[in-house]
Formats: C-alpha cells, sequence, structure tokens
C-alpha cells in the first residue's frame, strides 16, 4: 500500500519523472550514426535532404500532438507557436518548406523502420526492435 501511495505521489508531483525522453532515431540499416542536438537543429528547422553525404528524409509528428511540442521544445527550444510562424515566413518567401509529418508514433515507427534514409523522433516508450537511437532529448 505504501508503495503505491509513493508512487502515485511521484506522478502527480514530478512529471518530469512521469514522462519518457524524446529520441531521434533511424533505422538500424541506417548509414547514420549520431547527431548532437544542433545538428538536430539544422536538420528540422532547414528540413534537410542531405546529412554526412547522405540523402535523408525528415519526419515529423502531427502539428498539435504533444510529442512535437516536447520534440521541437528539446531540439530546438522553440514553442509551438513560435515553429508555426517560422515556417509560415520560410513557405511565404520560398526558402523552404517543413517536415513531411506522419499520422501518428505508430507510423512514426514504421516509415524510419521501412526508409534507411528517414530520421524520425519517437518517445523512449515507443522505441521498437529495428530502431536505432541517434540521439537522447531532455
Amino acid at each position: 500500500m505504501l508503495k503505491k501511495v509513493c508512487a502515485v505521489f511521484l506522478v502527480l508531483c514530478c512529471p518530469a519523472l512521469s514522462s519518457a525522453g524524446m529520441l531521434v532515431v533511424v533505422a538500424e540499416s541506417s548509414p547514420l550514426a549520431q547527431m548532437d542536438r544542433h545538428e538536430v537543429r539544422q536538420l528540422y528547422m532547414d528540413n534537410a535532404s542531405r546529412f554526412e553525404g547522405h540523402t535523408v528524409t525528415v519526419l515529423d509528428m502531427p502539428e498539435g500532438s504533444q510529442q512535437r511540442e516536447r520534440f521541437y521544445e528539446g531540439a530546438t527550444g522553440k514553442s509551438a507557436s513560435q515553429l508555426k510562424s517560422y515556417w509560415a515566413r520560410m513557405i511565404f518567401t520560398g526558402q523552404g518548406m517543413p517536415p513531411r509529418q506522419v499520422k501518428n508514433a505508430r507510423d512514426m515507427v514504421q516509415q524510419v523502420k521501412q526508409n534507411p534514409g528517414a530520421v524520425g523522433y519517437v518517445q523512449e516508450s515507443d522505441l521498437q526492435e529495428g530502431l536505432r537511437v541517434l540521439l537522447r532529448l531532455p
């Protein structure tokens, strides 16, 4: 009983302990080995098509999803509204297009596993066999 009370207390009082971190992932067959936070930021904010000489497809969660908001705050320091404003400006000026959106976490995992050139992100709880972690975000 005491263990249950302590667990509930921790979950309610320390939400950071109950939320899983975000992981930048690729397929196990991907030639990419690792990335740092700065490289992830560049990849997602520029929607780059090449990284370390390899063609990449950058995948994104749907707009408004909690995973997307947590990922961008951790990787870029930008909020959802700042991100929306950034991409509106980039599209309007013809300087870029945002990354391709997937339907949900399951779709993200499936598309990354099937495409060695895909780069995506998932919560730690969604990590599966067939994915390789390039970076852990807080």
